[in-house]
């Protein structure tokens, strides 16, 4: 069974526009909020990859790659954001341990490198599982 990434992004046409972008390369699941992409990783995890928006209604990505990481340790996290603001990269950072912090809009092939990499960090995680 191929690796899973879950996407979580409160507006639909984004999600819908990676599905679109990453179509055929990667086995994607899409998440419409913080709380449906809990439900997600409960029911269908655990997720390799988990890349969030920060800003969502309800909870921000920090706070949710935050219950990701407790959910999974061994799954990688990236905030995928259009988020200038550096205390709120610098606390995703550290609150959620962040393997990467990518901009919208971000270039297909920036984005599926960050997947790769992210995919090898899970490989490696799962070989050594965190404490």
């Amino acid at each position: 069974m191929a690796e899973q990434i879950l996407f979580v992004d409160d507006e639909k046409s984004v999600l819908d526009g990676i599905e679109r972008l990453l179509h055929g390369e990667f086995s994607i699941s899409k998440a419409q909020d913080a709380i449906r992409g809990l439900a997600s990783i409960q029911l269908f995890g655990p997720y390799a990859v988990v890349v969030s928006d920060m800003r969502m209604p309800g909870m921000n990505g920090a706070g949710f790659l935050a219950r990701v990481h407790q959910m999974a340790p061994n799954t990688v996290t990236m905030l995928l954001t259009g988020q200038k603001d550096l205390n709120a990269a610098i606390d995703a950072v550290n609150e959620c341990h962040l393997f990467r912090y990518l901009k919208k809009p971000c270039k297909k092939e920036d984005l599926v490198k960050a997947i790769h990499q992210g995919l090898a960090q899970y490989r490696k995680n799962i070989a050594k599982p965190c404490l």
